[in-house]
C-alpha cells in the first residue's frame, strides 16, 4: 500500500469523499415570499401551512419550489409550468380535484387560460420529500 494511503488524514478523506462530491440539497424558494401578490397564508401552525394561490389570466408567478403538499383546485383553468431546465408543459386544473405531491423543484406557473385559477395547498410540515415530484405533476394532466 502507498505510504500516503496509510495516513489517518488520507483515510479520512477517502471515507468522506462521497459526501464531499454529493450534490447539495435543492434550494427552497417560498412562493409566499417571492410571489406575495398571488399566494396568501390562510393558516399556519406546527403541523401544516395552508396557502391559497390565485392567478388571473395572463399572470405568472416567480421561480419557486414546494414542499410535500395536498393540492385542492377551487377554480380551474389552464397553467403553463416552466421548469429550471427551461422545459415547460401545460396542465388543465379541474375544479374539485385534489392531489398529493411530494416536494416539487424550482419552477414557475403562468395562467395561459381565460379564467382565474384558485388552488389551496396544504403543506405538511415534517413530511419527508422523497423526490422532486415535478415529473408526476407533468404526467397527471395531459396537454389539451
Amino acid at each position: 500500500m502507498h505510504p500516503l494511503l496509510n495516513t489517518p488524514i488520507m483515510l479520512f478523506l477517502i471515507i468522506l469523499s462521497p459526501f464531499l462530491l454529493a450534490e447539495p440539497p435543492a434550494e427552497e424558494i417560498d412562493p409566499v415570499i417571492v410571489s406575495a401578490d398571488l399566494y396568501k397564508v390562510l393558516l399556519e401552525n406546527d403541523h401544516v401551512r395552508v396557502v391559497e394561490y390565485q392567478v388571473p389570466p395572463g399572470q405568472k408567478d416567480n421561480w419557486h419550489t414546494h414542499p410535500a403538499k395536498i393540492s385542492y383546485i377551487v377554480s380551474g383553468g389552464t397553467l403553463k409550468i416552466t421548469t429550471a431546465d427551461g422545459s415547460s408543459f401545460v396542465v388543465q386544473e379541474n375544479a374539485g380535484a385534489a392531489s398529493w405531491f411530494g416536494a416539487v423543484g424550482k419552477h414557475y406557473g403562468e395562467n395561459i387560460g381565460q379564467t382565474p385559477v384558485r388552488i389551496v395547498f396544504v403543506e405538511i410540515k415534517g413530511a419527508e420529500a422523497e423526490k422532486d415530484d415535478l415529473e408526476r405533476f407533468r404526467k397527471i394532466t395531459p396537454p389539451p
